[in-house]
């Protein structure tokens, strides 16, 4: 929508709400242990992401003697290649991600 603001100029606004959802995907089914299944660990690039990862696999680790953890990380925060996308979805069981700054 185009507006004009006190100046003369125009003013372009948007409107940030999203489309209506055409379905909802289900959950995933829960596992009961992570021994022996294999965990993505997603490094999304932001400052520090690396340390939390790290942090979370020694704790993976100490809990889940069997679990196979493997790190992966996106080319930017923006979005993750497709890729990256098939990678994932043949190689984990589950995948984890961190944001941090």
């Amino acid at each position: 929508m185009n507006m004009m603001n006190e100046g003369g100029g125009t003013l372009r606004v948007f409107d940030p709400t999203a489309d209506g959802m055409d379905g909802q995907d289900d959950l995933a089914t829960r596992f009961n242990t992570l021994d022996g299944k294999v965990v993505g660990l997603l490094n999304n690039t932001k400052d520090r992401s690396d340390i939390i990862l790290d942090q979370l696999e020694q704790q993976l680790r100490a809990q889940f003697p069997g679990i196979d953890i493997r790190h992966y990380r996106k080319q930017s925060v923006s979005g993750m290649t497709p890729d990256i996308k098939d990678r994932l979805t043949d190689e984990v069981d589950a995948l984890i991600t961190a944001a941090a700054d």
